[in-house]
């Protein structure tokens, strides 16, 4: 991705335009003293890119602003946004945009925030597929991923550095922003890809499908189970008051109360020949059950009878023993007979324990042919009428089948799948086309690759760092966060002084730009600002040279020795990157760096607005 700004453009209510310029590939400086207006640069910029909140200095800046405008370059494309000034307090929906990047001496709205927004998700690679994976309460699962998610990785605040919180993004104080980090953080730096987001999104929209066709198909089975438990119950009942014949099976009793219920006549019995088959049927179980009973009873006799056996065999071990060691043994004339007679009958005794006999398998064949008959007759038994009833009228009667259509059509519902089945096959044969890669090798390699970045960024600054020069950096993938180790060890320093944590988040913002480039990244821009690094402890003592290695100006002059090497060798890799900080330094100690741009200084009257600018 490519981008840079060219300019900040405020048109005056006066009606004077105010320009300030920067350079692409440079550290762009804007130096001078407190109260000048370079903090609301940031908050500026961060407004023409569709804040939907601002902060913007009301007194000397908004109330003498008409239009915020910013001309830039994204992709090799010229562009000039402008927006209306805050109206107390409350951010402006009126927009201007030129899509050459022509800058009006006078501004008039001629777009809307929907059409600019759509231009920023086209140019960030984020269409209507790019969606949040899982949601919270500020962010709707499914829901577009906005471009300004990704501008937290473009902003070192003075907040930031300054509060030892252990925070090293942007906008963390904002719900939205704080639930978007860990959702976006893999897209951003390229552990993730847009394909293999893609992917996991259709196989979780099938996985839910599946899931859905499950469920519905679990339901129809328990309806179905629970109809069938009852189903006995009312063929029984339906006998019981001779309203079909008594030796029907249950599909046959189905049909026939389905031709009652329509209306149409049925054949009737009088029901004398129930009492004579349930005595047959009731004969039958007795017989089967008697049989499988003694049946068992006999596989249990036959496994202690073998299991005896194998005791035996173990009494017997000392035999096997004794021939092993037959040259050991001073004998007797009879020692030999007996040995061979006792290990003959070992032989026979492991072949019996041992060996399977056909009864074996017979037997439970018969068992299990038994119970399947049992079964059987437990089934016809279970509609089988206990006793002859009447209706007392015909109301009863019609209420009785009215419970028995509304049961028989329940029925019919569950009894057909609607081919579920086949779906659901299909589905789980989809989902298993479905080639995801595994990103956790990737976010390992990222995590080294963060921390070996990291660890040459620390020797470059080297005594900057004080104590810490010789530590190790462990990035915490879980909180998005810069931690050091103690040389050989596991112990995780506490490290202190504000300006030691300036030093860690430009190691950290650098690192994550320098990431993002060598993945490719389409999601974050080249570009970083920073507010005022050298705020934590920055001193202007020309006098003080004493100890220059530890004195506030050489470690400023590191950091600003490391922002420039940054830029140099983003530049020999055929690569862009533009910074835009705002200092407090005098000049002096930037004039020797060749990719540092000193933009303007705000002193002696000269500001974001200068004074004779607004004097009347």
């Amino acid at each position: 991705m490519k981008f840079k700004i060219f300019k900040i453009i405020l048109w005056l209510k006066n009606g004077q335009k105010r320009e300030l310029k920067f350079d692409p590939n440079k550290v762009n400086i804007i130096t001078g003293n407190s109260n000048t207006g370079k903090t609301a640069i940031l908050q500026i910029i961060d407004y023409c890119f569709l804040a939907s909140s601002s902060k913007i200095p009301e007194s000397v800046i908004n109330e003498n602003i008409e239009w915020y405008g910013i001309r830039f370059d994204i992709n090799d494309k010229k562009y000039t946004i402008a927006r209306k000034s805050l109206n107390q307090g409350n951010v402006s929906n009126e927009y201007y945009f030129s899509s050459t990047g022509e800058i009006p001496d006078e501004v008039i709205e001629n777009n809307s925030e929907s059409s600019i927004k759509l231009l920023f998700e086209t140019e960030f690679k984020i269409d209507s597929n790019i969606s949040v994976a899982y949601g919270s309460n500020t962010i709707k699962a499914g829901s577009k991923i906005s471009f300004r998610y990704f501008l937290m990785f473009n902003t070192i605040t003075s907040n930031i550095i300054e509060n030892d919180t252990g925070v090293y993004f942007d906008k963390q104080n904002d719900q939205r922003y704080r639930d978007a980090l860990p959702r976006i953080f893999d897209l951003a730096v390229g552990i993730e890809t847009v394909k293999n987001v893609l992917k996991k999104d259709k196989k979780s929209e099938l996985e839910d499908e599946l899931s859905r066709l499950l469920r519905k198909q679990n339901t129809r089975t328990a309806k179905k189970r629970d109809f069938q438990a009852e189903l006995s119950d009312i063929i029984k009942t339906a006998k019981e008051y001779n309203l079909i014949r008594a030796n029907l099976g249950v599909e046959e009793s189905l049909n026939e109360l389905k031709k009652i219920i329509l209306g149409l006549e049925t054949e009737i019995d009088d029901g004398k020949d129930d009492i004579n088959e349930r005595d047959n049927l009731e004969r039958d179980r007795f017989i089967i059950e008697r049989k499988v009973r003694n049946l068992k009873r006999f596989v249990a006799e036959y496994k202690t009878y073998k299991n005896n056996l194998k005791t035996i065999d173990d009494s017997l071990k000392p035999i096997t023993y004794l021939k092993e060691k037959d040259s050991d043994i001073i004998k007797t004339s009879i020692f030999d007979e007996m040995i061979d007679s006792l290990s003959n009958e070992l032989l026979s005794i492991q072949k019996a324990y041992k060996a399977k006999t056909p009864i074996d398998n017979q037997v439970n064949d018969t068992i299990k042919m038994l119970e399947g008959q049992l079964l059987e007759v437990k089934e016809k038994l279970s509609i089988l009428p206990e006793d002859n009833k009447n209706f007392e009228n015909e109301k009863k009667k019609n209420f009785f089948l009215g419970e028995i259509k509304a049961k028989i059509d329940l029925y019919s519902t569950v009894s057909h799948d609607d081919d579920e089945k086949e779906n659901i096959e299909k589905l789980e044969k989809k989902i298993g086309t479905i080639d995801i890669i595994n990103t956790e090798e990737k976010k390992d390699l990222t995590i080294k690759l963060v921390e070996e970045i990291i660890s040459e960024y620390i020797t470059q600054v080297g005594i900057a760092l004080e104590n810490y020069a010789n530590y190790q950096p462990v990035f915490d993938y879980r909180k998005k966060s810069l931690l050091l180790r103690k040389p050989k060890t596991s112990f995780i320093e506490n490290v202190g002084s504000s300006s030691n944590h300036m030093f860690l988040h430009l190691f950290f913002s650098l690192a994550m730009q320098e990431v993002a480039f060598q993945n490719k990244s389409p999601f974050i821009a080249p570009f970083l600002i920073i507010d005022q690094p050298s705020r934590p402890y920055y001193g202007d003592d020309e006098n003080s040279k004493e100890n220059l290695d530890h004195s506030d100006e050489f470690k400023i002059t590191k950091a600003f020795e490391l922002l420039d090497k940054f830029i140099k060798t983003r530049k020999s890799n055929d690569g862009e990157f533009q910074m835009i900080v705002f200092e407090h330094i005098p000049t002096k100690i930037i004039k020797d760096f060749e990719n540092v741009h000193l933009v303007e200084e705000f002193r002696d009257g000269n500001a974001l607005i200068p004074l004779d600018m607004i004097r009347e």
